[in-house]
């Protein structure tokens, strides 16, 4: 690696400004809107088939298959229509019309619901053993078999005809909260303008405060910490509303369905024990030392007398390069994923020239990155790419997404390529530790190794502890609400800045923005998710350890984890693949990993 003198951030650019190459080509998906229309129209006349099954599933294999198929295939459609719309509208949030199609898709997705919602409730009042019988006589007997076993296991949960009518209409306006906090997230705040590290006066993005927040100068870093959350500040009450909004809904539909609680609601789909959420958070929380060592560690680094949150994910070596420029992290990451084989490698090869991906911000764009699989034609992977080493992990670590969805969409039949999530961060979070070895492995001076060192450390501290501590507030807030309490902007921040301060030691000095950060996080409208990428990197750190050391046989045992999609419960996926994750021992494992290496750094920097 080489020095580089930083760039001031430019001016936002216009999609016309970007190279056809760096955009997506949703033609893959829908040639025009024209298209996406007609296969609208096509979805409606499958919904109005569904009056032709209902109160007949009993009657014959042949015409519950039959059934199903129709609903597997409005399903498809419709996910189609969604994605596209919503791929559309993520590209400029400004442009009415896809908003307009989100809305539509979203409609016609409950209404779909809605109509098929007879299914489940007619199956299950078909004798058990009757129902087995039946799905023994489909035209294909791979394709329903581990959804009728998850009906089965469904049973005490799945309510009335009339109710679950209701339930599936319900979605869009369940969806409100999220709806309104996108828009005032993405489309309606107005960042202010700070001085950045040259003394020109740029204005925030999200991207340009996460480059920000890594800055070398601590001037900027506070600037634009200050800058940014007072933002949040002004729309707190706004926001706290959508937030107890949501979590309102979670409980509505926990008990709608007679589930113990929400938390139980979120797991069962994936048949997780609740113990499984809890053990992480009390096993995490029982080992923080380590966590507080690096807090005191990077204090003593930076040279600091006090240490702020803005201070927290800054590289502590900013004479190293950490400019990448795309092209550099799509080369160095093909190599970095050379152990996963050829044929992955080649594949993963032929996505980044294929637009898979939408690499840079513009102005109105969803703010962020993600991969979103698509069965019909590819993987999409959205980045808001700004040329930093964060940068180059977010995109290998979407690109694990995208090649786990291609591979399972290639391997499983539509019924069972939707893979859990509590497997997919293990695929994405797998990539980010081959790039880190790849990049360590390569490093040729002590500078070059505790740089890199810095990135792992940071990475777990990122992936694994800041998404357990984002996992328990999600619990609290649920609890609060399940127990007759209720939430407001003053009761979240004040958790916010409690588990902060647990979390990151006696040593971390909050200020007043700090208890704000709640108020930002987009996944806390999606009911208990961040917990899976603890589990899922804890999973993940086992795997790549099986790989680093060459174990026989873990690289075809890793391709079927990535091909297998939903065929299983996750957790019987990866014990398939060496990892139980009903244990505490990966989680424990993990850490202990991470006090090694912040040993490893405090011994070099000594």
């Amino acid at each position: 690696m080489t020095s580089q003198t930083k760039k001031s951030p430019a001016a936002i650019p216009t999609r016309v400004n970007i190279e056809t190459k760096h955009k997506w080509n949703l033609a893959d998906l829908y040639t025009t809107d024209e298209a996406w229309e007609e296969d609208f129209k096509k979805a409606q006349a499958l919904m109005a088939k569904a009056g032709q099954f209902s109160g007949k599933l009993a009657e014959s294999p042949g015409l519950l298959y039959d059934c199903l198929k129709t609903r597997t295939e409005l399903s498809l459609i419709t996910s189609n229509l969604y994605q596209y719309a919503h791929l559309s509208r993520d590209l400029d949030n400004r442009v009415s019309r896809y908003q307009a199609m989100v809305d539509r898709a979203a409609m016609l997705s409950s209404e779909a619901g809605a109509a098929f919602a007879f299914v489940e409730p007619e199956l299950l009042k078909i004798d058990e053993a009757h129902l087995r019988e039946m799905a023994a006589e489909f035209e294909r007997t791979d394709e329903y078999d581990f959804y009728i076993k998850e009906l089965i296991r469904s049973r005490p949960h799945i309510r009335s005809e009339e109710v679950e009518e209701l339930l599936a209409q319900s979605a869009v306006v369940a969806r409100g909260p999220d709806s309104i906090f996108t828009m005032l997230n993405d489309a309606d705040l107005k960042y202010p303008t700070i001085r950045d590290e040259d003394d020109n006066e740029v204005t925030l993005t999200k991207q340009r405060f996460a480059k920000f927040m890594e800055s070398g100068d601590r001037r900027v870093r506070k600037d634009a910490h200050v800058g940014f959350y007072s933002i949040y500040k002004e729309h707190l009450n706004t926001l706290g509303a959508s937030l107890a909004s949501s979590v309102n809904a979670d409980i509505f539909y926990s008990r709608a369905r007679r589930f113990d609680s929400c938390l139980h609601t979120a797991l069962d789909g994936d048949n997780i024990p609740t113990t499984v959420y809890h053990s992480l958070l009390d096993t995490t929380e029982a080992n923080l030392s380590h966590l507080h060592e690096y807090t005191s560690l990077r204090k003593r680094l930076l040279g600091l007398d006090e240490i702020r949150p803005y201070d927290l994910i800054c590289p502590l070596f900013p004479d190293r390069d950490y400019e990448v420029p795309y092209d550099k992290a799509v080369a160095e990451v093909l190599v970095a994923l050379q152990p996963l084989g050829e044929e992955y490698c080649a594949r993963l090869k032929e996505a980044f020239q294929s637009r898979w991906v939408d690499v840079y911000e513009t102005e109105g764009k969803g703010s962020g990155a993600y991969s979103w699989g698509n069965y019909s034609s590819h993987p999409f992977v959205l980045m808001n790419y700004n040329n930093t080493v964060d940068n180059m992990f977010t995109l290998a670590h979407e690109m694990g997404h995208a090649m786990h969805s291609f591979h399972s969409n290639s391997n499983q039949p539509y019924t069972k390529s939707q893979y859990s999530t509590f497997v997919a961060e293990v695929a994405s979070t797998l990539n980010e530790g081959l790039l880190i070895h790849y990049l360590l492995k390569k490093a040729t001076d002590k500078q070059d190794k505790l740089y890199l060192l810095n990135r792992y450390i940071d990475n777990t501290m990122g992936t694994f502890f800041n998404q357990v501590m984002y996992a328990r507030f999600e619990l609290q807030i649920h609890e609060q609400i399940e127990k007759g309490g209720a939430l407001s902007p003053d009761m979240l921040s004040k958790l916010w800045g409690e588990l902060t301060q647990k979390y990151f030691g006696p040593d971390l000095a909050l200020e007043e923005h700090t208890p704000l950060k709640w108020s930002r996080v987009p996944h806390f409208y999606m009911t208990f998710y961040v917990y899976q990428y603890a589990t899922s990197y804890a999973a993940s750190q086992a795997i790549l350890d099986m790989i680093m050391k060459g174990e026989q046989g873990i690289i075809g045992r890793y391709l079927e984890l990535l091909s297998a999609g939903g065929s299983d419960h996750p957790i019987e996926l990866l014990k398939k693949c060496g990892v139980d994750m009903s244990t505490p021992g990966p989680v424990e494992a993990n850490i202990r990993l991470f006090g090694e290496q912040v040993s490893d750094m405090d011994r070099l920097t000594a």
